[in-house]
């Protein structure tokens, strides 16, 4: 039984073995491994339940339901918008469904750099073919491709550029094109659809629109969260205590982050709330006079260039090549103009394909608690900068390589590329906050995992080094940006953290 927040007429306090902040894929994982083992699992999250029948598809009322700041959340300089699932089942309801195993080269860095010898990718690979299995992912075969992917996959295959259909959870998919709003036919194989039912069948406890203010620490010791149950509009109502011998924090790389700071736990490393990586990611456009690729029907993202990525094929620059596609609300963040011009733009919009630009950065940011919501301070380095712009001009080129007629980039104005020489454009514009169009739908780091108590803010087990009872299960406790979608990357090291605990 999932019980909301805005039911409750009285104060809730409820006891439990163990209690989880959030129920994306760490929490949902966490939550389904300890219920299983014998637990007693309590799982509390700060947004609604949204079942199928009520997504409906509209990007004003789906932001806001299913989205931290109702999709609105930004870099503090407002150079980047972050986006951020927030509901059951976290950033597995809105995400494009991508599911890549962490590249063995990366969990290999994470296991000899952070002395995390569970990592290895021998000892990983039994634990990603059980999420693949409860997740049923299957690769997409390339006649499932729409327009706007094949666009893609034409362009690359013409520069000789290795790439591949994507693997994605998806049972007898639609391909309706709304995944970022949700999947009305629950297709989408998401933790509110998989581990949460598992966890729940194995007895633990549910309550969605409960947000958590404070992990409770007595002794030196954590004894359970404490919050405040929100009503239909998100206004607190009742007060809500969970006491529980240990407490798992599975809210995301920024909210994991906030909670801890703002409940003031020990931190021995003094870097809570720092390394914090968001994949920065900005789209390339490609138009194909008289073609209707209409980017935002069928499934958005089906193929992939690997070609210049460090984790999958070995090279320096670092960046991912993915089809992509929105609705048009979100598609006019990116175009630039006003008025008249931006008419003229939208009357084409089915002629364009999209490339989006997925970065691994190297040079992270931080997370800070401010007054009543999370401070993100985050910028291009200058190294990060150049790799965004080479991939920038990659995404033109296996453009061009298709036939458009044009690709046009999110800078603000837009540059125009037709041929080699105008990639100069693209050189010759420094990334300043705002001179480009970008995203971030991956926020990892900022309770990186290692061992080392003077450089790492949970050890390898998953708990805070001073704080007996207290761990963390999410995005946040990587070492380091993973480089490729980060969806199976999470449950894994969830998979690590709740293993232990079971065991323990």
């Amino acid at each position: 039984m999932i019980v909301p927040g805005s039911a409750l007429t009285a104060p809730l306090a409820l006891t439990a073995d163990v209690v989880i902040v959030g129920s994306g894929a760490g929490g949902s994982l966490a939550a389904e491994r300890l219920a299983r083992a014998g637990k007693d699992v309590v799982v509390v999250e700060a947004g609604p339940f949204v079942p199928a029948d009520q997504m409906n598809q509209r990007e004003r009322q789906m932001m806001r339901l299913l989205y931290w700041e109702a999709g609105m959340r930004a870099t503090e300089d407002g150079g980047m918008g972050v986006l951020h699932g927030r509901g059951l089942g976290g950033s597995t309801v809105v995400n494009y469904l991508d599911c890549f195993r962490t590249p063995p080269s990366v969990l290999e860095r994470w296991r000899d750099t952070r002395g995390l010898p569970e990592l290895a990718p021998a000892r990983m690979a039994p634990r990603f073919d059980r999420i693949f299995d409860v997740l049923g992912v299957q690769k997409l075969p390339e006649s499932g491709l729409n327009p706007n992917n094949r666009k893609l996959m034409v362009g690359g295959r013409a520069l000789g550029w290795r790439g591949d259909t994507f693997h994605r959870n998806a049972n007898q998919c639609y391909g309706s094109g709304f995944c970022d709003l949700g999947c009305a036919y629950n297709a989408k194989q998401s933790a509110a659809i998989t581990f949460i039912p598992l966890a729940m069948a194995s007895g633990a406890r549910v309550y969605t629109e409960v947000r958590i203010d404070r992990v409770l620490v007595e002794a030196g010791r954590a004894v359970g969260v404490s919050g405040m149950a929100l009503d239909a509009d998100r206004k607190p109502i009742q007060p809500v205590t969970v006491k529980a011998e240990t407490v798992v924090v599975s809210g995301g790389a920024i909210e994991s982050a906030h909670l801890l700071l703002r409940s003031g736990v020990s931190d021995p490393s003094g870097q809570l709330g720092r390394n914090l990586y968001l994949h920065p990611s900005c789209p390339v456009v490609g138009h194909f006079p008289g073609e209707r690729i209409a980017n935002y029907e069928g499934i958005k993202q089906g193929y992939y260039v690997g070609e210049f990525s460090e984790g999958l094929a070995g090279h320096p620059d670092d960046f991912l090549l993915e089809g992509i596609g929105a609705p048009p609300g979100i598609a006019a963040t990116v175009f630039s103009g006003l008025g008249a011009e931006r008419q003229v733009t939208f009357k084409h919009l089915d002629e364009y394909a999209v490339v989006g630009v997925l970065l691994r950065d190297h040079d992270p940011g931080t997370v800070t608690a401010g007054a009543d919501r999370p401070r993100i301070d985050y910028r291009l380095s200058a190294a990060d900068g150049l790799r965004m712009q080479r991939g920038v001009v990659a995404a033109a080129r296996a453009m061009l390589a298709a036939g458009a007629a044009v690709s046009l980039t999110a800078h603000n104005p837009a540059r125009i590329l037709r041929r080699e020489a105008d990639f100069d454009r693209v050189w010759s514009t420094p990334l300043d906050p705002g001179a480009m169009a970008m995203f971030s739908f991956h926020q990892m780091g900022t309770c990186r995992m290692g061992d080392r108590r003077d450089r790492d803010v949970v050890n390898p087990e998953g708990r805070l080094w001073d704080v007996p009872g207290l761990y963390v299960a999410d995005s946040s406790i990587f070492p380091e940006s993973s480089g490729v979608n980060p969806q199976i990357t999470v449950y894994g090291l969830a998979d690590v953290v709740a293993d232990g605990l079971a065991q323990r």
